[in-house]
């Protein structure tokens, strides 16, 4: 057996690895892993493909061909969302059913890559395997998982949450919590534009959907602890928003979705474009700037 030298030992216990695990074993568990999680989520692709091929979207797909919020919940074609969504994609709906899914599943796919892209190629992969199942069936977690990202930059893409899972818009606490109220007006704006041309159109459409959300949280016909899970939203972001943690908005996200599937995960798809942003100051915490900037550790340290 190969003896290990003091500084990988000294690495080991800082890291609290065991000290066996030389770097040329953790390269190969981490190929192993890799491989492993390619062929595993690669069969279950195979298996979407072929039962499952949008599954969800087929409801989007087929909203105007009947009453629009004349299905119950919970059934399959059932549709959820504002009517405002359902209009906005209704060109794509007048393409076949094999037209639309091609482009719908190609659209989240792609959306899924730019997300994962920052990722080193081992993981890239495995994770964009991961997640396919997701864009083949086409409910619009890959969606959510953009507004994370762009909503930091550009919070006006709140406002697609908004028109489709509600509840998921428990991200713009992140705005409320930190003070910065100016960027609560674009989402807002651009939702009340929407809604209200969506509502001069089809009025009725309207009043539809909101019968439909007060009969959903008067029976609780929500899946898995919807209360608990939304409170926790809550109180997640809000912490995430004082700590300067980014990575807490996509996790109440999923946690604040309305019905929670395996598949609701791939929000998490998120964090790879997030962990590629600076990270926020906590709040209380002295923001570098120019002039009187904190100094680093490294300054500190030669000074002290």
């Amino acid at each position: 057996m190969q003896p290990l030298d003091g500084a990988h030992q000294t690495a080991c216990m800082r890291l609290a690895i065991p000290a066996w695990l030389t770097p040329a074993r953790q390269r190969a568990l981490s190929h192993g892993l890799a491989l492993a999680i390619v062929l595993l989520a690669g069969y279950y692709d195979l298996l979407v493909l072929r039962d499952w091929l949008g599954i969800d979207a087929h409801a989007y797909w087929a909203a105007w061909s009947h009453d629009l919020y004349g299905i119950p919940a919970r059934h399959r074609d059932a549709y959820l969302y504002a009517p405002a969504f359902a209009q906005l994609i209704w060109p794509l709906t007048q393409l076949s059913w094999d037209a639309f899914v091609v482009i719908w599943a190609g659209t989240m796919t792609a959306v899924f890559a730019w997300l994962l892209r920052p990722l080193p190629a081992l993981w890239f992969w495995p994770a964009l395997l991961l997640c396919l199942p997701e864009a083949l069936q086409g409910n619009i977690n890959a969606l959510l998982a953009l507004v994370v990202v762009l909503g930091f930059r550009r919070p006006a893409a709140w406002a697609f949450a908004l028109l489709t899972k509600v509840s998921t818009a428990v991200g713009l606490l992140w705005f409320v919590v930190r003070g910065e109220w100016r960027a609560l007006l674009p989402p807002i704006i651009a939702a009340a534009i929407v809604s209200g041309v969506s509502y001069v159109l089809r009025p009725d459409l309207w009043q539809a959907w909101f019968a439909l959300l007060l009969d959903g949280a008067s029976s609780g016909d929500t899946t898995f602890l919807f209360p608990l899970r939304l409170a926790g939203a809550v109180v997640l972001v809000i912490w995430g928003a004082r700590m300067g943690r980014r990575w807490t908005v996509p996790v109440a996200v999923i946690l604040a979705s309305p019905i929670l599937f395996l598949n609701t995960l791939t929000i998490l798809a998120a964090l790879p474009r997030l962990q590629a942003m600076p990270r926020p100051a906590a709040m209380g915490r002295p923001r570098l700037g120019r002039a009187g900037a904190a100094p680093s550790r490294e300054v500190a340290g030669a000074r002290g």
